[in-house]
């Protein structure tokens, strides 16, 4: 069977700027992140660590002054693309608004098409405060056609602000809402598109009213010499190695609500997360459900990066300071603190090398749930014993030819992975992973190519091969009596049988994405996304 999907994105982010305060963090979604990563592979800038991120602003301006010091060894798309960036930030590297203009009190054509400033809708700065406010808007036109439903499309609009600056330069603040409804189509269309679309999904009135609203927002302190910082609110994160997708927090979920402790002491990063996730059980909606996380990064050299990481997800379960505690083991705490086992526990590392240069090699390991008793025998007691990992390696100046990159990653989830036998705590937020987004019971060879042509005009290929077992098996009274361990969302059925890897419907998808975007002038862009899934 055939599936084919097609998005056709127009954006229009105007004034968009990403110019933010010192103490506030670059979202996840600028360009800014894979620039640096291309320029850590090519030795260019050293101690740069793409494995939890966001970073804050004054950490991406350091790396642009080191990067501009060396814009010798660019080529001139890169250094086109620092030239895009440095005015980005620009207010971080010089602390004036030369750089930026405010369209509130000086509007003009001219400047609202310029290409030389940062364009805000007002921004102001003194010694102890800056404020930037911008708008956002956008529409799009998206397609889906398949074997499996009717070829349907529509057309959805958003509009929105951001509003951001410091207080004292230790002190962060950042809004962006935005509000949207379907232009055309019906509700079938919408169906469809919920389906392909987190931002969609969790919205709970879009499919049955067609409006969709979507936040981030958060206030942040950080101490002057950046070695301790609290954030309080709700912003994407990514955390992991994985150059195209992560095991631990990816960007297959909407963000969530959290608290955040980020403690830096030369080489060593130690973070603690306690956030606020949607669950539901079969269909019924969570009273309330948590992620609580803790990670050390450690930088031996600009050669060699390792993680270690742990996470429990909780359900239906009251605030609990043996959780909330930075300073614990929460395997150990998971084990003494919960007395029904109702919560999923996750532990692993992940680590990377540059072994050449323009070459970074990277792999990771997961463990969800262990029981030593069980190993390698062939009980159903051993579907205890779950496990992911995943290699990767990144090319930059692949082959020689400047600007491109390459990512080659092979990921690994046994059956049951991320998944729970209560069917509460499971990996998941708003259904979907916080993780990997490749099912359980699953592996996947991924290809990724991203070239720029400009520094205005990026195109980006990928390449998906996965194999997975599949399907639940009910008897003629709908009692459940074999779970392959492919869904997410269902882990009851653990101990019914044991769990071998790929057993179950065979299911063989092979995904093709293109993803051109195009900025013709700072701070507009045209998105278009093509997606070719064939299901055997």
């Amino acid at each position: 069977m055939k599936k084919i999907f097609f998005l056709s994105i127009i954006a229009f982010f105007i004034f968009n700027g990403c110019l933010l305060a010192q103490a506030e963090l670059v979202p996840i979604s600028n360009k800014l992140y894979s620039f640096l990563n291309v320029l850590h592979k090519k030795g260019i800038i050293e101690n740069y660590n793409n494995a939890n991120i966001p970073i804050s602003r004054k950490e991406a301006t350091d790396f642009l002054k080191e990067i501009d010091r060396n814009k010798s060894k660019l080529s001139n798309t890169e250094n086109s693309i620092l030239n895009d960036l440095l005015i980005e930030f620009s207010y971080e590297s010089s602390h004036t608004l030369n750089k930026s203009v405010a369209l509130f009190s000086d509007f003009t054509i001219a400047n609202l098409f310029t290409d030389a400033k940062q364009k805000y809708l007002y921004a102001y700065a003194d010694s102890n405060a800056t404020l930037f406010f911008d708008g956002t808007a956008f529409i799009s036109n998206r397609r889906y056609e398949a074997e499996s439903f009717d070829k349907t499309s529509l057309t959805i609009g958003e509009y929105g602000f951001r509003l951001r600056g410091s207080l004292y330069n230790n002190i962060g603040y950042y809004l962006r809402t935005s509000s949207g409804q379907q232009l055309t189509g019906d509700k079938y269309s919408r169906e469809i598109a919920a389906g392909y679309d987190p931002k969609l999904s969790s919205t709970i009135k879009f499919i049955s009213e067609k409006y969709f609203d979507s936040y981030e927002g958060y206030l942040r302190f950080v101490t002057d010499n950046n070695a301790l910082s609290f954030t309080l609110g709700k912003e994407a994160l990514n955390m992991g190695t994985g150059y195209i997708d992560k095991l631990l927090i990816g960007s297959n979920a909407v963000p969530f609500d959290f608290g955040k402790i980020d403690i830096k002491y030369k080489g060593i990063k130690y973070s603690f997360l306690y956030g606020n996730i949607r669950g539901d059980s079969l269909g019924v909606v969570l009273e309330s459900k948590n992620i609580i996380n803790h990670r050390v990064d450690i930088t031996f050299s600009n050669s060699f990066k390792l993680g270690v990481y742990e996470a429990v997800i909780r359900a239906n379960r009251p605030l609990s300071f043996t959780y909330m505690n930075p300073a614990s083991f929460l395997f150990s705490a998971d084990l003494t603190g919960e007395k029904d086992n109702s919560s999923n526990s996750l532990i692993g590392l992940d680590f990377e090398i540059l072994p050449f240069k323009n070459i970074g090699f990277q792999s990771s390991f997961l463990i969800d749930d262990l029981d030593f008793r069980y190993i390698g025998k062939d009980s159903p007691l051993s579907n205890n014993n779950r496990f992911a990992w995943q290699f990767g390696l990144f090319y930059a100046g692949t082959f020689g030819i400047e600007n491109l990159s390459t990512s080659v990653e092979f990921t690994h989830l046994d059956p049951f992975f991320y998944s729970h036998k209560s069917n509460k705590s499971q990996y998941t937020n708003w259904g979907l992973s916080l993780g990997h987004n490749l099912k359980p019971n699953s592996d996947e060879i991924a290809v990724k190519l991203d070239y720029w042509f400009t520094n205005r005009l990026r195109s980006i290929l990928k390449f998906q091969y996965q194999r997975s077992g599949e399907g639940l098996v009910f008897d003629s009274s709908g009692n459940l009596i074999r779970n392959y361990g492919d869904d997410i969302n269902r882990g009851d059925g653990l101990y019914l049988a044991k769990a071998n890897f790929l057993d179950g419907n065979r299911v063989n998808n092979t995904i093709f994405t293109l993803n051109i975007r195009f900025e013709p002038i700072r701070q507009y862009f045209i998105d278009l996304v093509y997606i070719y899934h064939i299901i055997n």
